[in-house]
């Protein structure tokens, strides 16, 4: 016959941020969506304002599951995002002769209709290993091929009508006990 725990409150020997729970399990959970646009005529990577968040481990030995939905548009071709912890790019693809390197590739919009109004969302996820206990933010930027532009939450033409659309995007990060 299988036991039962019943417990209010686990405290750790000295403080309750030494608990060590097994391996797998979530230790906390942070994340920021972002609601409003973004435009920028930058071939970037650029920053994309208000599309980070910042995690301080418990432990060293924890991973950083980082997950994002983007809502990006680029009106040139090699449209994309990359990952960042801090001034690291992660999750980049191998280098290959004049190729754009990104962590995600993006959504691209010709100047016809219905291609204008559309707009496509980026997702992926990523297991990271910070090595720290130290605030740590990870943040996304966009990228294009040139300086034609990429938006990010909206469509190329964001007319007042039915054919344009808006989004929200999102980044998320699960510290994840080792």
């Amino acid at each position: 016959m299988g036991s039962t725990l019943t417990v209010d409150n686990i405290v750790g020997a000295t403080t309750a941020a030494n608990v060590k729970l097994p391996a797998g399990c979530v230790l906390q959970t942070l994340s920021t969506t972002k609601t409003d646009t973004f435009v920028t005529s930058s071939a970037g990577p650029i920053d994309i304002t208000g599309l980070s968040v910042a995690i301080t481990p418990k432990f060293a030995t924890s991973k950083v599951l980082v997950m994002f939905n983007v809502h990006i548009v680029g009106f040139d071709s090699g449209t994309g995002l990359r990952l960042l912890r801090g001034s690291t790019a992660l999750g980049l693809a191998n280098t290959a002769g004049a190729k754009s390197i990104m962590t995600a590739i993006g959504y691209y919009s010709n100047n016809t209709s219905p291609s204008a109004y559309s707009g496509g969302n980026t997702s992926m996820s990523f297991l990271d290993s910070p090595a720290t206990t130290n605030a740590t933010t990870y943040k996304l930027q966009a990228q294009c091929y040139s300086t034609n532009g990429i938006v990010i939450n909206k469509t190329r033409y964001d007319t007042d009508n039915g054919n344009a659309s808006r989004g929200s995007s999102t980044i998320t990060v699960m510290e994840i006990a080792q």
